[in-house]
């Protein structure tokens, strides 16, 4: 009863943002406004803030740019409408399926892609294709799956538009994720992120579009920022010594969010830069190019 209750409740959550954002923009009532490429204002973030939380990758700011467009007309060509990057009646008709016939859930332990094919009434082909699992046996308490309807299978986003990283700052690995004996306590210990040495005020990058989720000391980990970005995936930035970002700021892939410090528990300066989904930690270098 109660993952039922977390799932209705999400589920609402999302379908509340798109009507929101279709009925701002004029589709739903029939005005002949339609929104495109150069506009900007409560509008395009309420469609940008919808496609988000439905699992695309894409930074909600508010503006129709190119990174916007794009994505419109992906969903465009996948559907069979002429890919003009354009919201109106037809695409607005497209994206209300897509609400409609996808629904998130939250993996909780014991979950696998079986019993949610069968419980959801799809495949484990149509769940992988449209999240881009690569490891289709490898789910984690936590992760956003997106469980597409026969009805949406065209809208499949494969692996190549998975979520995609790039490196937040250009150096020398200088440890990696797993066990290793930890340079200040001289004990055998997990590290569940990768440290790049670089020097002192290097730019910090973000690894890809998300939304600003924490800013502040975070004990050894020193000055820190958390994005979160699509299916339940954070990044996380340590040992800054500024950021430059505040929480609840859109922020873009390759923006630059802080700078390379060493606050915290610290030998020398350079980023702890780490990957979760949910609560778990991954091996960054699983997910960078």
């Amino acid at each position: 009863m109660h993952r039922s209750w977390k799932r209705t409740l999400l589920s609402s959550l999302l379908s509340f943002l798109l009507v929101a954002a279709l009925a701002s923009s004029g589709v739903q009532s029939g005005e002949a406004r339609m929104l495109k490429r150069g506009m900007r204002g409560a509008d395009v973030y309420a469609l940008q803030e919808s496609l988000f939380e439905l699992g695309y990758d894409l930074a909600v700011d508010g503006v129709f740019g190119s990174e916007t467009e794009g994505l419109i007309k992906e969903i465009q060509k996948a559907v069979g409408l002429i890919p003009d990057g354009v919201v109106g009646p037809l695409t607005a008709k497209k994206l209300d399926e897509l609400r409609t016939s996808v629904t998130p859930y939250r993996v909780e332990w014991g979950d696998n892609l079986s019993t949610l094919a069968q419980r959801y009434d799809t495949t484990v082909s149509n769940i992988t294709t449209y999240n881009g699992l690569e490891n289709p046996d490898l789910l984690l308490p936590g992760q956003v799956l997106y469980i597409p309807s026969d009805a949406v299978t065209a809208l499949s986003r494969s692996a190549n538009t998975r979520l995609k990283m790039e490196w937040p700052v250009q150096g020398r690995v200088s440890s990696g994720y797993g066990y290793r004996i930890h340079p200040v306590w001289q004990r055998r210990h997990f590290h569940s992120g990768i440290d790049i040495a670089a020097a002192e005020g290097t730019q910090v990058r973000a690894a890809a579009s998300g939304r600003v989720i924490k800013v502040g000391k975070l004990g050894n980990y020193g000055l820190a920022v958390v994005i979160q970005h699509t299916g339940g995936v954070t990044t996380w930035y340590g040992h800054n010594s500024q950021v430059l970002v505040s929480v609840g700021d859109s922020v873009k892939q390759g923006q630059v969010i802080a700078q390379v410090g060493r606050t915290g528990l610290a030998t020398g300066p350079h980023l702890d830069f780490r990957i979760k989904i949910g609560d778990y930690a991954v091996n960054p270098l699983d997910w960078l190019p």
